[in-house]
Formats: C-alpha cells, sequence, structure tokens
C-alpha cells in the first residue's frame, strides 16, 4: 500500500473515531455537587461516580418520578422536572440526597433505606409500574409527592 493510501485512510479512521467520540459527548451531560460526586446524565438515565471512587457490590437502577409543582434538585444544574422522571444507576457503596431532604443509600444487606423526613415518597408497585412507565429492568420505583402526601 503506497504512503498516499495510507495517510488518507488513517485520516478518514481519525476523524470516524473524532466524529463518534463527539456525538456521544453530546449525548451525555456531566454534573458535580458539593461532595465531589459526579453525575453522568444520559436521557432519562443518570449515573452516580461517587468522589471515592470504590466499586463494591452490583449496580442498581432507581426509579425517580416528579409529581411535585417543583423542580428536585440532584446537583446544581441536574434536576428532575415536574411531571418527570429519571433513572438512577447507584453502585452499593453511593448516596443520593436531593434537595428537598430526600436520602438514598444502601443498608448492610444491600437493602434500599430512603430517609423522608418530609413524607415526600411513595413507593410504586403493581399496576403503577405500568402507569408511571417503570423499565422492567429497575429495582426500586417511587414518586416524589408534595409534603405529608407520601408513604
Amino acid at each position: 500500500m503506497n504512503k498516499k493510501v495510507f495517510l488518507i485512510l488513517s485520516l478518514l479512521i481519525g476523524f470516524a473515531i473524532v466524529y463518534l467520540n463527539l456525538r456521544n459527548a453530546k449525548n451525555e451531560n456531566r454534573y458535580s455537587n458539593d461532595n465531589g460526586n459526579y453525575f453522568i446524565d444520559k436521557g432519562n438515565r443518570l449515573f452516580i461516580v461517587p468522589s471515592t471512587y470504590i466499586i463494591i457490590g452490583n449496580r442498581h437502577d432507581i426509579f425517580l418520578y416528579n409529581e411535585t409543582a417543583n423542580d428536585v434538585e440532584i446537583a446544581k444544574e441536574l434536576k428532575i422536572k415536574p411531571n418527570h422522571f429519571r433513572i438512577i444507576s447507584m453502585n452499593e457503596t453511593d448516596s443520593l440526597i436531593l434537595n428537598n431532604g430526600i436520602k438514598f443509600t444502601f443498608g448492610d444487606g444491600n437493602e434500599l433505606e430512603v430517609v423522608d423526613i418530609n413524607s415526600q415518597i411513595s413507593g410504586l408497585g403493581g399496576e403503577f409500574l405500568n402507569h408511571y412507565g417503570v423499565p422492567k429492568e429497575v429495582e426500586w420505583a417511587f414518586v416524589i409527592v408534595p409534603p405529608d402526601e407520601g408513604d
């Protein structure tokens, strides 16, 4: 193969790689919170990268639907708008604290623990999973409701 053909093929492959990386980067946004955690936002999917990157155990998907009139803030620029949802992929070492005081963590037995001092979380099950469009791979599903209306 002569040098010109090789150079042209190399450039085309290089441009293709750059194009694919740029296209994928446009489909995701990255945010951080005050605790140093990073969030990778890919549409309705949100991945948490903790400040101390220790991967132990499995990742779990949590569905959160916002039924309040206000945005629910995950990080400064990362919110769940009213009547929208996010699927958050959490590792068993992650914790998630929303601006309304709701906190999600994993306990000793890898059970999801929810701290909800204002009674704003309602668990979803049965026919409500279909009603809210919860994907089958999601392990836990919740609706964020106005204060004192949760489970």
